[in-house]
């Protein structure tokens, strides 16, 4: 069997494991405890490290970083290609419980939570019909409140923000400004961001914020900063870019003007896809989600096969796993 049949077998493997995760596990207050501190090994103030390697970056495909007000909570999406379930990990005395879905999610494809700042509500992306029953449609943005036993039911935003075609990755503003990636009409190339207002509890006509953030490539994935100063993104094939996506970052000047959006390095960045960035609510940790692969034989420039297995059973296989920095290193971009 070839490398490139390896990988297409293990893909296949990895869509029908998290199917089938989906139909047998949800969240519940009778948490498996383990012994692990997420954050007890703080990264380097400038490289990124591995999140929770072998807890929450392992051989799957994760991604979207969001970790509740009180930092008791962190949760992320596994993810396939063509499927995804958001899944959440608990702080307890005892360490942190094994990961398990979260209660509306595991039958349709829920990627991409957004907690707000009160912790009240999450916004994510789903392809569930707007019933709630039957196939499955484009993705939208849907929310959950907070309920004294968990979640509530979803419920779909509706126009102006969903539309037929695709919306993805919500962020927000503590003044409610909600941030999506879409491709409507006014979009400068390809996805961009846009900025939605909202008023009376209502969301208002999405915006283009220009070019200082948008190009004609694609923009896609963003996290802005409760204060809106601040705005983190994905773009993929800009000149400055490093190979398979990159992360930028954008700040307002003292007009509230957006600046041009300078990419985050390569100390940050990799050749691989780079992107789902999100900041912690302490403002402490950047997270995001990176497909860079660390697939190198131990020894004389040539796999065995059974290292070739454990490597790919492991992270960084190429999937994509949950990266961290200290944050503090967005302020050499201003």
């Amino acid at each position: 069997m070839t490398i490139c049949c390896v990988f297409r077998l293990r893909l296949l493997l990895l869509i029908a494991g998290v199917l089938n995760l989906g139909c047998q596990f949800v969240e519940s207050t009778d948490h498996q405890k383990h012994n692990v501190d997420l954050f007890q090994s703080a990264p380097s103030d400038s490289l990124p490290a591995l999140f929770g390697p072998g807890f929450i970056s392992t051989d799957l495909s994760e991604r979207d970083a969001a970790l509740s007000p009180q930092g008791d909570v962190f949760y992320f999406t596994v993810w396939t290609g063509a499927f995804g379930a958001i899944a959440a990990t608990h702080q307890t005395a005892e360490g942190w419980t094994e990961p398990e879905l979260v209660p509306f999610s595991g039958i349709y494809s829920d990627l991409e939570p957004c907690i707000t700042i009160d912790g009240m509500r999450m916004y994510f992306a789903s392809n569930r019909p707007l019933n709630g029953q039957g196939e499955a449609k484009d993705y939208d943005i849907w929310y959950v409140d907070r309920i004294e036993d968990g979640w509530s039911e979803p419920v779909n935003i509706g126009a102006p923000v969903n539309t037929e075609k695709n919306e993805f990755y919500p962020s927000m503003t503590a003044d409610g400004i909600l941030v999506v990636t879409a491709r409507y009409e006014g979009s400068l190339g390809g996805e961009d961001l846009f900025f939605v207002k909202s008023g009376d509890g209502v969301f208002l006509q999405p915006q283009n914020p220009g070019p200082a953030i948008n190009s004609p490539r694609d923009e896609f994935n963003s996290f802005i900063a409760a204060d809106g100063q601040m705005i983190l993104f994905s773009s993929f094939g800009r000149e400055d870019g490093l190979g398979g996506g990159d992360l930028y970052i954008s700040f307002r000047d003292e007009n509230g003007d957006w600046q041009p959006a300078k990419n985050l390095g390569e100390s940050i960045n990799s050749t691989s896809l780079d992107y789902c960035p999100s900041i912690s609510p302490d403002g402490k940790w950047l997270f995001f989600t990176s497909q860079r692969r660390a697939l190198q034989p131990d020894n004389n420039g040539k796999f065995t096969y059974a290292e070739l297995v454990r490597k790919l059973n492991g992270p960084q296989n190429g999937f994509g796993d949950l990266y961290w920095l200290n944050s503090t290193i967005l302020q050499n971009f201003k």
